[in-house]
């Protein structure tokens, strides 16, 4: 969806987010930027859900640029046009009654448009990592995995999913919009409980609009050979894991095993081992290692190219990570 060069108003992030700072921080920032504050209201019915509702008449196409870090969301648009992206991704096209999961592990930037002259009504649910475990193990980087599309960077654990919402869903939306509870534990159960079915409504959703393709799952015995070659990852990452050397210690055939990273991780097995050996750093940098013991402890053989995949990954360089 191209937006008319003529009348756009452009808002700029003030470059990467600082060490530390929240996507909470990052998205109220964003929110005072565009001027929406007093047509934004937000309510945080338990400390692991956050839920943003905004409703405004843009005056002029808004062309803005946010950045934050690792971050889950669900956003549910009843009315609004325009486009959202990643960085190095294809927009999505957003229109009334779509809706769109964003999931990332790492400081991300993009470009969302928003089309003026027409209501932008958007509901954005906030799930923090804790509840997505106790929901059964969703981490960020795995909701993309059945559904990987062009808007997303699997390789680099960034995911943008945008789908049809179901009546049921933006229902449900609507009912978090219109809550006429007093402030309280009622209004806090009620917005809790919608936010949580309104993610379980859209992961349903995202499941069956994949492409309007059935997906092919995994045979009991190839996710016994997947489950093997995670595990080789997850516990040898300094190793130099090639493709064609985990398929042939798991016995599973090199398509499938990359389907399968695919399918169940929502990244590639290349991602996946940068994944796990920057996260391995992390752990090294923050018990007092130093960089450069802690690249070569996890399979990094040039320095540079460690700095580059530690800021991509977390945001900062792991010099400053170590503080």
């Amino acid at each position: 969806m191209n937006l008319p060069e003529t009348s756009q108003h452009e808002e700029r992030g003030g470059g990467m987010p600082q060490p530390g700072q929240t996507w909470r921080e990052t998205v109220d920032s964003e929110i005072d930027q565009l001027g929406w504050r007093d047509a934004t209201r937000v309510e945080q019915p338990g400390d692991d859900v956050s839920i943003y509702m905004i409703d405004t008449m843009p005056l002029e196409d808004q062309v803005f640029h946010p950045e934050g870090p690792a971050t889950f969301s669900l956003s549910i648009f009843i009315d609004g046009s325009g486009t959202l992206s990643v960085d190095g991704a294809k927009p999505f096209p957003v229109q009334p009654a779509t809706a769109v999961f964003f999931a990332c592990d790492r400081v991300t930037r993009g470009e969302n448009h928003i089309r003026a002259g027409q209501r932008l009504c958007v509901i954005d649910i906030r799930v923090e990592r804790p509840l997505l475990e106790k929901l059964g193990g969703i981490s960020l980087s795995r909701l993309g995995g059945a559904v990987i599309t062009e808007h997303s960077l699997p390789d680099q654990d960034v995911f943008l999913i945008g789908f049809k919402a179901p009546p049921e869903l933006i229902a449900v939306a609507r009912s978090l919009l219109q809550c006429s509870f007093a402030e309280g534990m009622a209004r806090r159960a009620y917005l809790y409980s919608k936010a949580i079915e309104a993610l379980g409504i859209g992961l349903d959703a995202v499941i069956k609009q994949a492409d309007g393709k059935p997906l092919k799952p995994l045979n009991e015995e190839e996710l016994r050979r997947l489950n093997r070659a995670i595990a080789l990852i997850e516990n040898q990452y300094s190793s130099d894991w090639t493709i064609p050397r985990l398929s042939r210690e798991v016995g599973l055939n090199e398509r499938r095993l990359k389907e399968g990273f695919r399918m169940a991780i929502g990244n590639t097995v290349h991602g996946y081992l940068r994944s796990t050996r920057i996260n391995a750093a992390a752990t090294l940098l923050a018990s007092g290692s130093s960089v450069t013991d802690a690249a070569y402890t996890v399979g990094f053989e040039n320095l540079s190219h460690f700095s580059k995949a530690f800021r991509e990954e977390k945001g900062v360089l792991p010099s400053q990570y170590r503080g």
